[in-house]
């Protein structure tokens, strides 16, 4: 009987693996979220990067065009949905919404040669991520709206 628990103490000697067994089950956790939390961050911040590029091309065109035609709409369209932002409706809306844009011709030489373009689409819904950490919510996502004016260059 002797012998059996002294071989049962002897693990317990061992304090230094102890120790660094328990820190492990303590960092290693709080490295993984950290992490996780840095590339959530960094794609939603690319993301946001790249819509900003597609409404600053969008708006270029525009201003070669004069106004925001339709092949500028569809363009936009298809680089949203190759981004990851479908076309999609909500509230009777279809998104992205383009209200707002310039849709008349505007020439160089008018006397407001100002070309807009407006592009609205629903903003990505954090709380679907959040609720993975018990934080619920009722609030309305909003909308990314997207806003930039330029000068017409058509003649």
């Amino acid at each position: 009987m002797r012998d059996f628990l002294l071989k049962l103490k002897k693990p317990l000697n061992n304090q230094k693996g102890i120790t660094n067994m328990i820190v492990l089950l303590i960092v290693l956790p709080v490295f993984l979220c950290i992490t996780v939390m840095v590339v959530t961050l960094f794609v939603f911040i690319m993301r946001q990067a790249k819509l900003d590029d597609i409404k600053d091309r969008a708006l270029q065109m525009a201003q070669n065009a004069g106004y925001v035609s339709p092949a500028i709409i569809a363009d936009t369209k298809t680089k949203l949905a190759s981004l990851g932002y479908p076309t999609v409706t909500k509230g009777g809306v279809t998104y992205p919404s383009f209200t707002g844009s310039t849709s008349i011709k505007v020439g160089k030489f008018d006397v407001d040669p100002t070309v807009k373009i407006v592009v609205q689409y629903p903003a990505s819904d954090l709380v679907k991520l959040m609720a993975f950490f018990g934080v619920t919510s009722n609030e309305d996502a909003g909308y990314f709206f997207l806003e930039a004016y330029g000068r017409s260059e058509e003649k």
